[in-house]
């Protein structure tokens, strides 16, 4: 599997899938959710308020909805906390295998992640990469390419540091055209 990081909007990276980062009642009001449902518009909404309508989702599962006018096949709502909007490695580690397992039902070898938890969620930003980056040097899947996505430079080369010493390969990093303004809200 190829990893490679890109700096900028989620929406904006090149995959077939695009992930989210979200709580148990897959809102999509902030971070990640908040882009995808914005750029791709409220069809990806209404699609999570359907899988919620028996109560929330929990913490950990991934659900694949459309992705709206998004130029992905599927967006994949990754529940990175509780309702208390906790998160831990674990559940990072169980979003990275079950977005990849929702990814291989739809056929997309390519899937562009957020780093889950470290937002609103609080993990640790190195702790969050490490745990993914251990998750996908773990799982089996027909995903060949997955693209972690962080809002600014400065994290960038952090992560791109711990997934190499992880994994053991180069990780490339490309930039979005419009790179966002340095940020304190890490996706």
């Amino acid at each position: 599997m190829e990893v490679s990081i890109f700096v900028g909007d989620i929406a904006d990276a090149e995959a077939e899938a695009v992930c989210t980062s979200t709580n148990p009642r897959l809102s999509l009001v902030m971070g990640t959710g908040a882009s995808v449902r914005g750029r791709g518009g409220f069809e990806i909404l209404r699609a999570c308020e359907e899988i919620v309508k028996a109560g929330p989702a929990t913490p950990g599962s991934a659900h694949a909805t459309t992705a709206g006018s998004l130029p992905y096949r599927i967006a994949i709502h990754c529940v990175a906390s509780d309702l208390a909007h906790r998160s831990s490695e674990e559940l990072i580690r169980q979003c990275v295998r079950n977005a990849l397992a929702c990814a291989d039902r739809a056929g997309c070898v390519s899937v562009a992640m957020p780093v889950f938890g470290s937002g609103h969620a609080h993990v640790r930003f190195d702790r969050a990469i490490a745990a993914m980056a251990e998750a996908l040097h773990d799982c089996a899947t027909s995903v060949r390419q997955v693209i972690l996505v962080v809002r600014d430079s400065e994290r960038a080369e952090e992560a791109r540091a711990i997934v190499e010493r992880i994994l053991g390969a180069q990780v490339p990093v490309s930039r979005s055209e419009e790179e966002a303004e340095p940020s304190v809200l890490f996706w």
